[in-house]
C-alpha cells in the first residue's frame, strides 16, 4: 500500500514540515472516500509530528456528521464504542509501583482551543523527569534537513512527471483539485503520488491562519524546554517517510488513477473530526469513517475493503503502537509525560492496554 499521508506546508517555499495516514478505494458521492478520510484524520491524530498542522479558529465551519449519520451506522458504533477500552478521553494517568506516565493524546494541527490542554499539562510537564514526544525538535529537524537533500521522497527528480505520466483528463482533473487547495499545478505534476495526495487532504478554508505548525505536540514541547525538561522521540520519523514512499513509482502512479475523484477533504469531515478530537471521541470519528466506506457503493467486495482496512490500521497505528511501548518502558524515570497522536490511544491495540498489559494501572485524568 502506498502512504498516502503527508501534508504539504501552505507557505511560497513549499517546504515540509517533519510530521505522520491509503487506499485506493470508492466511497458515497456525497461523502469523501475513506482514504481521504484518514489521510486526514492519519494527519491530525497518527503521523501529525512529521507535516504541518493547521490552525482552526474561525477557519472551518461545517455539519458535524456523528449527528447525520444514518440510524443503522450510528446504532453500530455506538455498540462497538461500548466494546472499545479507553473508547473515549485525552488524558489519562498509567501507574505501576512507583512509576507514574500521563498520558494525553494530541491532535498535530493548532487550535485555541489547546490552551486548556496546555494548562492542564503544564505542571505535569514542569514536574517530570521526560517528555516522550512521537518526534521531537533535533529529530524533526533532521528529518527535515535529510529531506532537503532527498528531494526524491516527495517529488519527481527523474524522468516524466505526473503530466506525462497519467492520461490528460486525469491530469487536468488533477490540476484542477490542486489550483483549489491553493498548490500550483506545475509543482503538483512534480510531487509523488502519496506526497500529492496528502498535499490535498487540507480544505483550503483551513489553510490561511498562522501558526500552522504548533499542534498540541508542539506546544507541549515547549513546555518542557522552558522548564529544562528532556524530550525524547518514540521512534525515528524517517523511517514513517520511508514507509509512506515504499511503493515504487510505476505503482504509485497506477493507483493514483483509482482515486482521483476522491481526493480532496471536505469542510463536514474536517469540522467534525476537530469537533471529535475535543469531545475526547476521536474513536467515534474513527469508526463512523470506516463504517461508512464499509458500507459504500464500491466495485470491492466488503472483504476485500475490510482488508484494506485492515493493512491501512496495522501499518500506521497498530505495528508503532508496539514498537512505542519498549521505548517507553526503556526510559529512566519515574514520572514520565508520553504525548502521541489521540488515535493511538483506544482499543485492545492501543498503547493504553498495551501499557496495562505491561503491568501497568490505567485511570482517567479528567480535563
Amino acid at each position: 500500500m502506498t502512504g498516502l499521508f503527508s501534508r504539504l506546508r501552505p507557505a511560497p517555499a513549499w517546504t515540509v514540515e517533519t510530521f505522520g495516514h491509503g487506499c485506493a478505494l470508492r466511497n458515497k458521492p456525497a461523502r469523501p472516500s475513506l482514504q481521504a478520510s484518514l489521510r486526514l484524520w492519519a494527519s491530525a491524530f497518527l503521523i501529525g509530528p512529521m507535516l504541518a498542522g493547521t490552525a482552526l479558529q474561525a477557519a472551518c465551519s461545517g455539519t458535524d456528521l456523528r449527528a447525520t449519520a444514518p440510524p443503522e451506522i450510528r446504532a453500530e458504533v455506538d455498540a462497538e464504542l461500548a466494546q472499545t477500552p479507553y473508547a473515549e478521553g485525552l488524558s489519562w494517568i498509567a501507574t505501576r509501583g512507583e512509576r507514574r506516565l500521563h498520558i494525553i493524546g494530541t491532535m498535530h494541527l493548532n487550535d485555541p482551543r489547546h490552551a486548556a490542554l496546555v494548562a492542564h499539562m503544564t505542571p505535569v510537564v514542569e514536574g517530570a523527569d521526560a517528555v516522550l514526544l512521537e518526534v521531537n525538535r533535533a529529530d524533526k529537524a533532521a528529518l527535515n534537513r535529510t529531506l532537503a537533500e532527498t528531494p526524491s521522497m516527495m517529488f519527481i527528480t527523474e524522468g516524466p512527471t505526473l503530466i506525462d505520466r497519467l492520461p490528460e483528463e486525469d491530469w487536468q482533473q488533477i490540476a484542477d483539485q490542486a489550483r483549489a487547495a491553493g498548490v500550483p499545478a506545475f509543482m503538483a505534476a512534480k510531487m509523488r503520488p502519496w506526497f500529492l495526495t496528502m498535499s490535498l487532504s487540507v480544505p483550503q478554508c483551513a489553510r490561511t491562519i498562522k501558526d500552522v505548525t504548533r499542534g498540541l505536540d508542539m506546544q507541549l514541547m515547549e513546555v518542557a524546554e522552558a522548564a529544562a525538561v528532556p524530550t525524547l522521540s518514540l521512534e525515528d520519523p524517517l523511517s514513517v517517510f520511508q514507509l509512506l514512499d515504499a511503493a515504487p513509482l510505476e505503482q504509485q502512479v497506477a493507483e493514483l488513477r483509482g482515486y482521483i475523484a476522491m481526493m480532496g477533504v471536505g469542510p463536514d469531515d474536517f469540522y467534525t473530526m476537530v469537533e471529535s478530537y475535543f469531545d475526547g471521541a476521536v474513536q467515534e470519528f474513527t469508526l463512523l469513517q470506516l463504517k461508512d466506506y464499509l458500507t459504500a457503493e464500491s466495485s470491492l467486495s466488503e472483504a476485500e475493503r475490510q482488508a484494506q482496512v485492515d493493512e491501512l490500521m496495522e501499518l500506521l497505528l497498530y505495528q508503532r503502537n508496539r514498537n512505542w511501548i519498549p521505548v517507553i518502558e526503556a526510559t529512566q524515570g519515574s514520572r514520565l509525560v508520553v504525548a502521541v497522536g489521540a488515535a493511538h490511544l483506544p482499543g485492545t491495540q492501543g498503547v493504553l492496554a498495551l501499557l496495562d498489559a505491561e503491568g501497568y494501572e490505567i485511570e482517567e485524568a479528567p480535563l
